[in-house]
């Protein structure tokens, strides 16, 4: 997903020890694990090759060693990462020269599947059609989950993981600090503004991400990048939806309470280890941030979760930062083996246990949020309030053939580190949606 200095693909790739272990104890008791797939068809002379970023490596290998009499040619990329484009470039080449389609790609962008899925690239091969898919498996699946694999009726890939923000909190330094812990943006709000008088240097959250725009704008409903029809987006900046949240951020931007940091940046651990007071975050940032080594490192029993944030004790709706992909292409020679695979990848224990992200397919999302809560690395279980955030990612920030976390990265981030304020710059963002969304084609509107 999107800026240069380091992507979300790579958040996605960091593991705490003490999930790792977790994880592995609990595959250790529940076996390696399959889907509902079908008898998997493989012979001695089967092979596929796969493409993946190093983060799904690991899962690959777990396939391999399920399915020794599969031959798999594994080719790591950067999966189209920070809007790489990398997936379309390559498919635009294998396409002119008739050959090189690789029979599986992970994709970390959450719309690759609305850029490959029409001409000129026409790669994903449709998988709900010919029996490709075990008979009941996408009801298996979070609801919402497989939402980027449509066009049309026509289901174009499977979900990995889900991304749904929740907030992420120190209960000791809550504790220290004699503060409780929010319910509402406007709490968590005060919250900083205090914290930036009482305890400078301390943070509730940061705004030097490529992704920032679906943890804050689409938490509060702001309708930049709706579809309210397959052919029509409302673009409105001005909405209050967008403006609102925008002067809330303003002075905790300029208190430094939520700095323009970005936390993949090389220094974010050495300035804010034991310092992140809380943090409104996706499913993944528990191991990619707060255990992770080369970022906050925090301590085993500081970090708990709690869930979205609500306006004003409204409805809560949370963003989605991201969740990858997995993708057949139309052009493999094996569609039975190569469907196969991909539904052991995208839903077996044997796979998904060894996934950072929390899995969209709810029998292995079970099996992988047990094993987090089994690390005792948490403050308090994950699962319950995972389970509330699963069910509430605003669908009106819609997953479009232009990339949305790159037009912000580019649009707004730089100038947030340069000082100025979030609200100056949705007028821009906005009207950077809109010019993508004119040049494919799409009706553009300020109202409903």
């Amino acid at each position: 997903m999107r800026e240069k200095p380091i992507s979300r693909s790579r958040a996605r790739r960091l593991w705490g020890t003490l999930t790792a272990v977790g994880v592995a104890a609990l595959v250790v008791a529940t076996g390696a694990g399959t889907s509902s797939a079908a008898v998997h068809p493989q012979a001695s002379q089967s092979s596929l090759t796969i493409w993946v970023d190093a983060a799904r490596v690991p899962q690959v290998k777990a396939y391999e060693k399920a399915f020794p009499k599969v031959k798999v040619n594994l080719v790591t990329f950067d999966a189209g990462a920070n809007g790489s484009g990398s997936i379309e470039s390559k498919v635009a080449l294998f396409n002119r020269v008739g050959h090189g389609w690789p029979d599986i790609v992970f994709s970390a962008e959450a719309n690759d599947v609305q850029k490959l899925g029409v001409a000129p690239f026409n790669f994903p091969a449709v998988l709900n059609t010919d029996g490709l898919l075990p008979n009941g498996l996408l009801r298996n699946y979070a609801a919402g989950a497989n939402n980027p694999c449509y066009i049309g009726g026509k289901l174009e890939c499977l979900r990995n993981d889900m991304a749904f923000d929740v907030l992420w909190v120190n209960v000791p330094l809550m504790k220290q600090f004699g503060y409780t812990v929010p319910s509402t943006w406007q709490q968590w709000q005060a919250i900083g503004e205090n914290l930036a008088t009482k305890h400078p240097g301390f943070i509730i959250g940061t705004l030097g991400n490529s992704y920032d725009d679906a943890i804050y704008l689409q938490a509060a409903q702001c309708h930049m990048n709706d579809l309210i029809s397959p052919t029509t987006l409302l673009d409105n900046p001005a909405d209050p939806n967008c403006t609102n949240m925008g002067a809330l951020l303003d002075p905790l931007l300029k208190d430094g309470s939520v700095p323009a940091a970005n936390v993949f940046g090389s220094t974010f651990g050495k300035t804010y280890a034991g310092k992140v007071l809380m943090m409104v975050g996706p499913a993944w940032y528990g191991g990619a941030i707060f255990q992770s080594n080369s970022s906050l490192n925090s301590p085993k029993g500081t970090i708990a979760t709690y869930p979205p944030l609500s306006w004003n004790g409204g409805r809560a709706w949370t963003g989605d930062v991201g969740g990858g992909l997995w993708i057949m292409s139309s052009h493999t020679s094996q569609p039975k083996l190569a469907a196969s695979a991909l539904v052991w990848l995208a839903t077996s224990t044997g796979s998904q246990s060894l996934s950072q992200g929390y899995p969209g397919y709810v029998p292995a999302a079970k099996v992988w949020i047990a094993a987090q809560d089994a690390s005792g690395y948490y403050a308090s279980p994950l699962a319950p309030t995972f389970a509330i955030a699963a069910s509430e990612v605003w669908t009106g920030w819609a997953e479009t053939p232009w990339d949305v976390f790159g037009i912000w990265a580019s649009t707004a981030t730089p100038n947030l580190v340069a000082g100025q304020s979030v609200s100056s710059q949705l007028a821009g963002v906005g009207a950077a949606f809109s010019n993508y969304a004119q040049s494919a084609g799409y009706q553009v509107v300020a109202k409903s």
